[in-house]
């Protein structure tokens, strides 16, 4: 034991004066950590510059939206100094010579129209004065002649209509392709931030575009949803005579609370706090397990290829060189765990971490992030001390390495479906895969909304029963091939070392 013990202490005291147990320790986790809440940060940020132009393709009747959209936006989205965040701009065509030249004969027609209309109008009065008065000569020869000039107005007017809508068609055509190529031209030149087009069938159908240079300006496209679902729901009440005050009752805004029922007790939710407090935990469990994992492979492969390990083995057996490796570096992962758990104990009681909305920093969660630490280090350590004796370089046994290691951080690829359901077979059964259980476990128990104790216990003996399989097998392996340089052994020479050493 002794023995064991001043390994162990060696390898404790070499690696904890190492700069890459200081940055392991202390920069890693920070980066880490930055690398979840800053993007948050970011997103939920947003600096007020200067007002944001919107555009605006009205292709609707009465192209009123424009007016109602900047009203809207007027209300809900301010700067601090009161001005409105957006500005609506109704995108103008009247400097585009074919748009004005169809419009002008559009106008024409119009004109023509409502000659027409009045023409329409005046022998129908003229037909009802004829009728009324009896003594008006040659009465019923003028009530022909006015029934076949209405007769005449009538269908030329409609021919005129039938006209009129076809050039409205065209001109509204025309308006939409010189619109989307003046305000494409605006948005290149960063006059407009954003334009919308509405087209005409708009409030039956729901379906706007938006234009934008930038394609992540996801805060601005959900507040102009927003607002104009109001809008299209408003139209549509207007559209099926509903009250304007009915309208403001129906329309007005909810405001989610989000609580999480667990067997315990009920808490707010918050998803970005619940969710990627785990998951930072899950890659400081990674840390943790792999720095020390990673002192122990590359050490050994160290001391094989320089032959240190004859030395150590002249001084001490094989199982207790190993033994002793593994507790040192175990010894110096759960230091550096403890120093985090000061260090976020110190950050919550000063208020530079709010606790609120924090509840899985507990005591039991901490005690569980060391048991799966330990467990995890246990199983790790044993096999890479494995591949470090096995393998005559670091490059032969890189490929294992990184192989472990991806395994190891497999469960954040499936953090969302974690978030979902903590507790589905699926899950339950990937966190029975010793590979897979203390980054799983991380996960499932700050998220799952009922007790997990069966899993916890479950996962538990799978690891520790693995672990005693894994070092059996490591003791045997270490003690034959620790001394073997330059060949690398055969997956059947392995196999018979396991059997046979």
């Amino acid at each position: 034991m002794k023995n064991i013990f001043r390994i162990a202490r060696w390898e404790f005291v070499s690696r904890v004066k190492s700069r890459s147990f200081f940055f392991n320790t202390f920069i890693s986790p920070l980066l880490f950590t930055a690398i979840f809440i800053l993007p948050i940060y970011f997103f939920n940020y947003q600096p007020e510059v200067s007002v944001k132009l919107i555009g605006i393709i009205d292709m609707t009747e009465g192209k009123k939206l424009g007016a109602e959209l900047s009203k809207e936006l007027n209300r809900q989205s301010r700067m601090e100094n009161r001005l409105s965040e957006y500005q609506v701009y109704n995108i103008s065509v009247n400097n585009s010579q074919p748009y004005r030249m169809m419009s002008n004969e559009f106008d024409e027609i119009k004109q023509q129209l409502d000659s027409l209309a009045r023409l329409h109008s005046k022998i129908k009065r003229d037909r009802t004065r004829y009728y009324k008065n009896q003594g008006t000569p040659n009465r019923q020869f003028a009530l022909d002649k006015s029934y076949e000039q209405l007769r005449e107005v009538r269908e030329e007017k409609e021919l005129v209509e039938i006209e009129l809508h076809r050039f409205q068609t065209a001109l509204d055509s025309m308006y939409e392709k010189v619109a989307r190529v003046s305000a494409d031209s605006m948005i290149l030149s960063n006059v407009l931030n954003s334009y919308l087009v509405f087209p005409g069938n708009f409030s039956k159908t729901g379906f706007i575009e938006y234009h934008s240079k930038n394609a992540g300006d996801l805060m601005d496209t959900d507040r102009i949803e927003k607002v104009i679902q109001n809008i299209a729901i408003r139209k549509r009440m207007v559209d099926a005579d509903i009250e304007r005050r009915e309208m403001r009752d129906l329309l007005r805004p909810i405001h989610l609370e989000k609580f999480r029922k667990s067997s315990e007790k009920q808490e707010e939710w918050n998803i970005y706090a619940q969710f990627y407090g785990p998951l930072i935990g899950v890659f400081l469990l990674f840390m943790a397990i792999f720095t020390s994992c990673g002192y122990l492979f590359s050490g050994v492969l160290l001391e094989k290829s320089s032959r240190v390990i004859e030395v150590l083995l002249s001084y001490a057996s094989s199982n207790q060189i190993m033994a002793g490796k593994i507790l040192g570096l175990g010894s110096l992962g759960l230091v550096q765990v403890l120093t985090w758990f000061l260090f976020t104990g110190i950050f919550v009681s000063t208020g530079l971490i709010s606790s609120s909305g924090l509840s899985y920093l507990s005591l039991e969660n901490g005690f569980y992030f060391i048991l799966y630490f330990v467990l995890g280090f246990l199983f790790y350590g044993a096999i890479f001390i494995t591949i470090g004796s096995i393998f005559p370089s670091e490059y032969d046994a890189q490929q294992i390495n990184q192989f472990l290691r991806t395994l190891a951080i497999f469960p954040v690829l499936l953090s969302l479906l974690v978030l979902s359901e903590p507790n589905s077979g699926w899950i339950r059964i990937l966190s029975y895969i010793p590979f897979l259980s203390p980054s799983f476990m991380i996960l499932r128990i700050p998220l799952s909304s009922v007790a997990i104790s069966a899993d916890i216990y479950i996962t538990t003996f799978i690891m520790i029963f693995s672990i005693v399989i894994i070092i059996y097998i490591a003791g045997k392996l270490f003690r034959v091939t620790t001394l073997m340089q330059g060949k690398k052994p055969t997956w059947k020479e392995i196999v018979y070392w396991i059997k046979n050493a």
